[in-house]
C-alpha cells in the first residue's frame, strides 16, 4: 500500500516553498477558488508520473516569483519511507529515508505498476468536470468507458486493433479495387496469362533464379544469426556492467559472520564502553589538571609525567615485588656462574696438559680408552701374572748345551754342544720378544695418543689422567649450565624491565645494565611517592584533584571489570575479544542490509546468467567470443549481398533479350509481394478479432463482479433507492424495486453517483494489484446533504484500503468529517 506522507514543494504554480504533512486514510484539502487545489493535485500527479514537457507550458504550472521548479514527496511503502525529488531538468532521485540510501526508479514504477500516468488517472482521480461530462455521454459510450477502466491496459489495446484493421482495409478489401492487394492481384493474373502464351524456355535462368532464391534464403538465416548475435553480445554487456554489483554481493554472501551476542549484551556493552568513555575522559582531564598544579621546577616535569602515565605506572608498581624477586634471582646465578667459572679455572692452571682432551672430537678416543683400561683391568684379575718367568725347554737345553761345551772335556763335540746350546736360547730370546705383552704395550700408546694423553703412561697412569679429564668435563658443564641459567633469567628479568622503556627520560634502562635499571625504577617510585606526598600536604587543590583522579581510575577500573565480566559470561577471552565480537555483529547487520540491496540491483535472470562465469576475465572472454562470431557473420551477410547482386545482374542481363524471362521475373516478384501483403492482411485481421475476443471475454469475467461491488455502493449513495446495476445486451440500465432506468435517464446528480460507484468498485475489485492514493477534486458538489452524508462515509470506508485526497470548497467538510485529517489552503 502507497501513502502520501509529506510533500515539499519548492516552486510549482502558486506554490513556492511550502511544506504540507498528511497521515493514512481520509485527507481533505479544504481551499476557496483558486486556493491551488487543483494545483497540488497535478504537483503530485507530475511528482508520480514525472512532469510536462516544455511542450506543454500550461500543464506544466512552472512558478512565476521563482526559479526553482519541482520539489520532494515522501512516499510510504510497505512502511518503509522513500523520498522522491524532481527538481527543474535535473534527474529525478529516490532515496530510503531511514537509510539514506539512493534507490533505483525502477522501483518507483514497481509500485505504480501496471498503471501508467493514462490509466491512473481514469481509475484513481476525477474532478468535478469529468463527472459533469457525463450528462452529454451516451449510455453505450459510457458503457465502452467503464469497460477499458475495468481492464487494466486495454484502451491501447483497442486502439491497437482498430489501427490493425485500417492497415488490413489499407492491404485488401473483398470488393476494392484501391487497395494494394486487389491491384497486384488484378495485375498477376495478367501476367499469368503472358506467361502461358509465351512458348519460349529458358533454363540457364531458372538455374539462376534457383540460386538466387537460394542465397536470399542463406541471408535470410544469416540476418536472424547476426540479430541473435546482437542481443547476446547486448546481454554479455550488459552483464559485464553488472559484474561490479555481482561481485560485491558474491564477497558479502562469502562473509560468514556468525555471532551469538545478544541484543541486551550489545547494549550493555555500549553502555558501560560509553561510560567508561567518559570516564577516561574525565580522568585524562583531571590528570592534566593535577600536572599544572603549582609545584617546583625541578618536580614539576616529574609530576606531570607521572600523571600522565599514572595507570600504566600503577600497573608495573605491582610487579615491583616479582621484579625485585626476580632481580635477586639473576644476582644468586651470577654468584653461582663466578663460583663455577673460578673452580674451572683453577683444574684448568693445575693441569693445562689435558684441556685439549676437553674438544668434542677426543670425546670418542677417551671412550674407547677407558673401554681398554677396562677390560685390562678385567684381564689380569681373572689371569694374575706369575712371579717369574716360565721355564721353557730351549732355555734349559740351551743353558745345558753351553755348560757342557765350557765345563766337559769333550774334545771338538763341545763345539757343537755350546752352538746347539746358542741356538735353542737365540730361539728362546726371539720366541720371547714376539710375544704378547709387546704387542699390548704399542696398543695402549696409540689409544693415549688419540685421547689426548702422553703415549708412555701405564695403565694405572692413564686412570689417574682419565678421572682429572672427567673432572675438567664436569666443571666446564657446570659453567655451561650457570651461563645458560643466568641468560635466561637476564631474559626474564629484562621483559619486566622494557616495561619502562615509555619512560625512559626519567627512568633510564639499559639491557647490559639490569641491577642499576631495577635500582633506578625502584627510586624513581620512592621520588614521585616522596613528591606527591609533598605536594598533598603542602596544597589542598592538590589533594583534591588527587583523590579524583584516584576516584575516576577506580571507577575505569570497575567498569573494565564489568566489560570482563560480560566478555567471559558470552564466553570470550577479554575486553579486546568483546569489542571485536560487537563489531562483528554490527558489521554482520550491515552486510546483510547490503546484501538486500544488491539482490534488488539484479533480477533474477542476470544473477543466474552471471553465475555461469567464474571470473570477469571468463565473462570479458564470452563477449569478446560474441564479437568475433558477429564480424564473422557480418562479413558473411555481405559475402551473400554480394552474391545476390551478381546474381541479380546476371538476371536482368538474361532478361535484356528475353520477353519470358522478364515475365516470370516479374510474375516471381509480384507473387512473393502477394504473399507478404497477403500474410500481412491476414495477421492484422486475426490480431484485430483476437484482440476484440479477449477483451470481450475478460469484460464479461470482471464486470459481473465489479457491477455487483458497485450495486452495493450506488444504493448506500441513493438511500437504497436504486437496489441493482445491470446490462441490457451493450447498455446499461439501474433498477428500483418496481422499475428499471436507463443511464440516459438518470438526472446529472445520479449520474454523477452511479460514476462514482462504477469508479469505488472498480478501484475496490483491483486494490489487489496497486493500492495507490485516491485523488477527488469537488467531486461532490451536485449531490444533495443526504447522499452526500452517504457519500463521504463510502469515502472512510474506502480510506481504510487506500489513502483518499480529498480537495473541496464545501465548509461542511471541516465539520462533518469527524474521521478525516484537514488541510487548509489560503
Amino acid at each position: 500500500m502507497m501513502q502520501i506522507k509529506r510533500l515539499e514543494i519548492a516552486g510549482f504554480g502558486k506554490f513556492q516553498q511550502q511544506q504540507f504533512e498528511f497521515g493514512d486514510g481520509l485527507q481533505v484539502i479544504y481551499g476557496l477558488n483558486e486556493s491551488g487545489k487543483s494545483t497540488m493535485r497535478a504537483f503530485i500527479l507530475g511528482m508520480l508520473f514525472g512532469f510536462p514537457s516544455r511542450r506543454h507550458p500550461l500543464e506544466r504550472h512552472e512558478p512565476q516569483g521563482t526559479n526553482q521548479y519541482g520539489g520532494s514527496i515522501e512516499l510510504v511503502v510497505d512502511e518503509t519511507t522513500y523520498r522522491l525529488t524532481r527538481l527543474g531538468d535535473q534527474p529525478a532521485t529516490l532515496v530510503n529515508v531511514q537509510t539514506q540510501a539512493a534507490q533505483p526508479l525502477a522501483l518507483l514504477d514497481k509500485w505504480l505498476a501496471p498503471y501508467d500516468r493514462d490509466q491512473y488517472l481514469r481509475l484513481f482521480t476525477f474532478n468535478q468536470a469529468e463527472l459533469t461530462a457525463l450528462k452529454t455521454m451516451h449510455a453505450s459510450d459510457l458503457n465502452v468507458q467503464l469497460q477499458q477502466v475495468g481492464l487494466v491496459g486495454s484502451a491501447p489495446w483497442r486502439e491497437t486493433a482498430t489501427t490493425l484493421r485500417t492497415d488490413a482495409e489499407a492491404l485488401y478489401k473483398p470488393r476494392g479495387r484501391k487497395p494494394r492487394l486487389n491491384q497486384a492481384l488484378q495485375h498477376y493474373r495478367m501476367l499469368t496469362e503472358q506467361v502461358k502464351a509465351a512458348k519460349q524456355r529458358y533454363p540457364e535462368y531458372e538455374t539462376l533464379q534457383n540460386r538466387l532464391l537460394d542465397l536470399q534464403a542463406q541471408r535470410t538465416s544469416t540476418q536472424r544469426d547476426l540479430t541473435k548475435l546482437d542481443h547476446e553480445q547486448q546481454q554479455l554487456a550488459n552483464l559485464r556492467n553488472q559484474w561490479p554489483v555481482y561481485q560485491q554481493l558474491q564477497q558479502l554472501q562469502a562473509t560468514n559472520m556468525t555471532t551469538t551476542l545478544t541484543t541486551a549484551t550489545r547494549t550493555r556493552y555500549q553502555q558501560l564502553s560509553q561510560q567508561r568513555t567518559e570516564l577516561q575522559h574525565a580522568l585524562a582531564s583531571a590528570r592534566q589538571q593535577l600536572s599544572q598544579q603549582p609545584v617546583d621546577t625541578q618536580s614539576q616535569g616529574l609530576v606531570g609525567f607521572y600523571v600522565q602515565h599514572q595507570d600504566q605506572f600503577d600497573q608495573l608498581e605491582a610487579q615491583l615485588p616479582t621484579l625485585q624477586q626476580t632481580l635477586g634471582q639473576y644476582q644468586t646465578l651470577t654468584q653461582q656462574g663466578s663460583a663455577a667459572k673460578a673452580d674451572f679455572q683453577a683444574q684448568s692452571n693445575a693441569h693445562p696438559e689435558l684441556l685439549g682432551c676437553l674438544s668434542p672430537h677426543k670425546q670418542a678416543a677417551i671412550e674407547t680408552l677407558k673401554a681398554t683400561l677396562a677390560a685390562t683391568a678385567n684381564t689380569r684379575r681373572q689371569h694374575p701374572a706369575p712371579n717369574s718367568p716360565s721355564l721353557d725347554w730351549r732355555l734349559i737345553g740351551g743353558a745345558i748345551g753351553i755348560v757342557a761345551g765350557l765345563l766337559l772335556p769333550l774334545g771338538g763335540f763341545k763345539w757343537i754342544l755350546m752352538l746347539a746350546g746358542v741356538a735353542l736360547l737365540g730361539w728362546f730370546g726371539m720366541t720371547r720378544s714376539q710375544g704378547k705383552p709387546v704387542q699390548a704395550t704399542d696398543h695402549l700408546s696409540d689409544q693415549l695418543v688419540a685421547a689426548g694423553l702422553a703415549p708412555d703412561l701405564t695403565a694405572s697412569e692413564a686412570l689417574q689422567q682419565l678421572e682429572l679429564v672427567a673432572a675438567l668435563h664436569r666443571a666446564q658443564a657446570a659453567v655451561t649450565t650457570a651461563d645458560q641459567a643466568l641468560a635466561t633469567q637476564a631474559a626474564k628479568l629484562w621483559q619486566l624491565i622494557q616495561a619502562y622503556q615509555f619512560a625512559a627520560g626519567w627512568i633510564p634502562v639499559d639491557q647490559d645494565h639490569l641491577t642499576t635499571s631495577v635500582t633506578r625504577i625502584a627510586q624513581f617510585y620512592d621520588q614521585v611517592h616522596q613528591v606527591m606526598q609533598q605536594q598533598t600536604m603542602s596544597g589542598p587543590d592538590f589533594a583534591f584533584v588527587q583523590r579524583q583522579v584516584q576516584q575516576l581510575t577506580q571507577q575505569v577500573r570497575e567498569l573494565t571489570e564489568q566489560l570482563q565480566a560480560l566478555a567471559t559470561t558470552n564466553g570470550l577471552a577479554d575486553v579486546d575479544a568483546l569489542t571485536q565480537a560487537v563489531s562483528d555483529a554490527e558489521k554482520q547487520t550491515a552486510n546483510a542490509t547490503s546484501r538486500q540491496q544488491l539482490q534488488q540491483q539484479l533480477s533474477s535472470a542476470e544473477l543466474s546468467a552471471l553465475k555461469q562465469y567464474t571470473s570477469l576475465e571468463a565473462l570479458q572472454a564470452a563477449l569478446a567470443e560474441r564479437r568475433q562470431q558477429r564480424t564473422q557473420t557480418a562479413q558473411q551477410l555481405t559475402q551473400l549481398a554480394t552474391d545476390i547482386a551478381t546474381a541479380q545482374a546476371q538476371l536482368q542481363e538474361l532478361t535484356a533479350d528475353g520477353q519470358y524471362a522478364t515475365l516470370r521475373q516479374q510474375q516471381a516478384d509480384l507473387q512473393t509481394e502477394i504473399t507478404v501483403m497477403a500474410r500481412q492482411w491476414l495477421t492484422r485481421q486475426l490480431g484485430a478479432n483476437w484482440i476484440d475476443t479477449a477483451l470481450q471475454a475478460l469484460t464479461q469475467q470482471q464486470l459481473p463482479t465489479v457491477l455487483a461491488a458497485a450495486t452495493t455502493i450506488f444504493a448506500q449513495l441513493t438511500a437504497q433507492r436504486y437496489n441493482k446495476i445491470d446490462l441490457d445486451g451493450d447498455e446499461m440500465v439501474v433498477k428500483t424495486a418496481t422499475t428499471q432506468f436507463m443511464v440516459a435517464e438518470l438526472s446529472t446528480a445520479t449520474k454523477e453517483q452511479l460514476y462514482l460507484a462504477l469508479r469505488l468498485a472498480l478501484i475496490n475489485h483491483l486494490g489487489q494489484v496497486a493500492q495507490l492514493p485516491l485523488m477527488i477534486d469537488d467531486g461532490l458538489v451536485n449531490f444533495d446533504e443526504q447522499r452526500k452524508q452517504a457519500a463521504w462515509q463510502v469515502l472512510a470506508a474506502v480510506a481504510q484500503h487506500h489513502q483518499v485526497l480529498y480537495f473541496t470548497n464545501e465548509t461542511a467538510a471541516l465539520t462533518q468529517l469527524k474521521t478525516a485529517t484537514v488541510q487548509q489552503l489560503t
